[in-house]
């Protein structure tokens, strides 16, 4: 039965770079953008346009009509399809899966570890001008810009509230260091008690 691991984050955090260590380490395989990517593929859209739809939740309840049947906005066909390729892909390899709400998609599945990243606003700053090379007049607004979005974003398509940490098995404030977080999930991971 595969084993996997999810990882949300706050943005600025190292959630990603931690991810990559854990499945470096663990010998798994690792999606990030590509379950989005996936998407657009069998969406039959734009990539460029998926990537911005899956970042916002949809705007309205207001359905199109199209050919006498009721088509979803776009954002919610991109969280659906999401959603099919992430239980598709836990369901035929152990994998890390660096998704907002892939601890929600996979809540009924056996052997899921769920990982919530964090790290102090001043830290997230400091690693998007730094490492990131994110170039904004206020990169304060915009880190918490985009951390807004994505709770707006998780706290719309799932039952949960976006970065609580009851929803997850492990959180972990990335100050610690990139490694030592890595470290951790992988003991975690190794382990198997979750």
């Amino acid at each position: 039965m595969p084993k996997i691991i999810t990882i949300a984050r706050e943005y600025g955090s190292g959630g990603r770079l931690i991810a990559q260590k854990v499945a470096e380490k663990l010998q798994l395989v690792y999606y990030d953008n590509e379950v989005i990517d996936l998407a657009a593929k069998e969406l039959g859209f734009d990539i460029d346009t998926i990537r911005k739809a899956a970042e916002e939740k949809s705007s309205s309840f207001m359905y199109t009509m199209s050919s006498s049947a009721f088509t979803l906005p776009l954002n919610d066909q991109v969280f659906t399809t999401q959603s099919k390729i992430i239980r598709h892909l836990a369901k035929h390899d152990s994998c890390i899966i660096v998704n907002g709400c892939a601890d929600y998609v996979l809540e009924d599945y056996d052997d899921v570890l769920t990982v919530f990243i964090h790290a102090p606003l001043e830290s997230r700053i400091k690693r998007v001008k730094d490492e990131y090379k994110e170039n904004h007049d206020d990169i304060k607004r915009f880190v918490m810009k985009k951390d807004k979005g994505r709770s707006n974003y998780y706290n719309y398509y799932t039952t949960k509230k976006w970065g609580q940490l009851k929803n997850f098995d492990l959180t972990i404030n990335s100050d610690l260091g990139i490694d030592e977080a890595a470290d951790i999930i992988v003991k975690l991971f190794q382990k198997g008690n979750f």
